[in-house]
């Protein structure tokens, strides 16, 4: 029987190396590519399309949750666990709402692996864990993606400690401009300060874009 194709994607080498080895050990299962960023993932694995993706949230360029949507948009086929040691509830259970089959911690021994991945490329999933996932934590995700690239930059300096005008200077656009991407930031994450904004955004900042990501 012809082994399993896995793609796996982290952006850390160490975890990569790791989880390969453990991959080694599982039978029926064969690393088929590896990526390190949430861009290069996708156009990855819709070019190999394997049997399995097993992929980290927290990464640059994109996220997890994003790469997820755009793989699955294309090919709902393809099985995805989530490999990640951020393990927030909210998270995981985002993840499963947008397509994600299981749930992995980077500790996961090979036995564990191979156990997860025949629950999933069986048609199954795998949440070994309890995760008293909330339905506001849940809700707070799923708005925070309606923020566009610029609103969650601004929401990141502000949630840095800057100031208005200086995030206005750091952006190169007028503070009565901050001021408007501010308002329509609290609309859509349905709170009633910017305070409770920024407090949104710390919570899972690692969902916000990259840096080097231009705005739109």
């Amino acid at each position: 029987m012809e082994p399993r194709r896995v793609v796996i994607c982290d952006d850390h080498e160490i975890v990569r190396e790791a989880l390969k080895a453990r991959i080694s050990h599982a039978p029926g299962l064969q690393v088929a590519g590896e990526a390190v960023n949430g861009v290069e993932v996708v156009d990855l694995t819709l070019r190999l399309r394997p049997d399995l993706l097993i992929i980290d949230i927290e990464m640059p360029k994109a996220n997890g949750i994003s790469a997820i949507e755009a793989i699955l948009a294309e090919d709902p086929e393809i099985r995805i666990l989530i490999f990640t040691a951020h393990g927030h509830s909210n998270v995981v259970d985002l993840a499963a709402r947008k397509g994600a089959s299981g749930y992995l911690p980077k500790s996961a021994s090979a036995s564990e692996i191979e156990t997860a991945a025949e629950a999933v490329l069986s048609g199954g999933t795998y949440f070994p864990e309890k995760r008293g996932t909330t339905h506001e934590g849940s809700d707070e995700l799923e708005r925070l993606q309606l923020l566009s690239p610029r609103e969650r930059q601004i929401l990141d300096l502000l949630a840095s400690g800057m100031r208005a005008h200086g995030v206005a200077s750091e952006m190169g656009i007028q503070t009565a401009t901050v001021y408007t991407h501010v308002r329509n930031v609290v609309l859509k994450l349905e709170v009633d300060t910017r305070t409770q904004a920024v407090a949104i955004a710390t919570r899972y900042s690692f969902l916000n874009p990259d840096p080097e990501t231009p705005p739109v």
